[in-house]
């Protein structure tokens, strides 16, 4: 799954489901099971604590790197396995959009509509076929938000934002999915307004699935809060993975 080029692990629902071979397991209007190419906006945590090895409060917090660097740091684990996936031969026929969050200039209303996040930074419109490189450009721009000004980690804007690129994005014969790239503590800092409450995160992903049985699957990487993203994840009503995935150990953070 997207958890291909090391460094993930999964919460609930594992990577995107079936990538290898082009196809992903999807269910029909009638219910029936049915094989399609993968479409995926992926919504991926540039806040402050993807600088650290761990949690919120070990390591230095301006570890950022570039494609193909070995940083110990949250945030250089995931791109390089974005990337990698992105690139690789298991992704041929899916097709992704990206953004981050928190995004430049996020204000506390942002968190109540999801406005700003329910665009791609790449691409301009729809969705990028893979494999490609395009997203490398992105990825060693971007870094973690480690400024003094910093809202934190605003989930909900980017959930909200998740749902709504979603619902608006889907095409005919393809299987449209949301991926929340995250280490799992949603936080408000500086006085923006951001609900934390990790039940409240997971019921918005239930809302979207009920209204378009669109799935998203939440995605951490090691030093991640395993428990924090198997809850939001329960929403999302992607498929459940082992507690052990061939070559992950502890998916889960067992």
């Amino acid at each position: 799954g997207a958890s291909s080029g090391g460094g993930f692990g999964t919460a609930d629902g594992g990577g995107a489901d079936g990538s290898s071979g082009g196809t992903s397991g999807g269910t029909s209007s009638g219910g029936t099971n049915c094989l399609a190419p993968v479409d995926m906006f992926i919504m991926f945590d540039r806040s402050g604590s993807m600088a650290r090895d761990k949690g919120n409060g070990v390591g230095d917090a301006k570890l950022d790197c570039n494609i193909g660097q070995n940083v110990e740091s949250k945030w250089c684990r995931a791109i390089n396995a974005l990337s990698g996936y992105f690139k690789s031969a298991d992704s041929k026929d899916q097709a992704a959009a990206l953004q981050f969050f928190p995004r430049e200039g996020h204000k506390s209303a942002d968190c109540n509509t999801g406005d700003g996040y329910q665009t791609a930074v790449r691409p301009a419109t729809d969705y990028q076929t893979l494999p490609s490189d395009v997203f490398d450009a992105d990825l060693n721009a971007a870094k973690p938000d480690t400024g003094g000004g910093s809202p934190g980690t605003p989930t909900e804007g980017a959930i909200r934002g998740l749902t709504r690129f979603t619902d608006a994005n889907r095409r005919g014969g393809r299987v449209t999915i949301g991926i929340l790239l995250t280490d799992g503590d949603p936080t408000n800092t500086n006085n923006f307004d951001c609900n934390t409450k990790l039940a409240d995160l997971s019921a918005l992903l239930k809302a979207h699935h009920d209204a378009t049985q669109v799935r998203t699957y939440v995605i951490g990487m090691d030093g991640a809060s395993d428990d924090n993203l198997e809850t939001i994840a329960e929403g999302g009503d992607a498929p459940l993975h082992p507690n052990d995935m061939p070559g992950i150990g502890k998916s889960c953070g067992n």
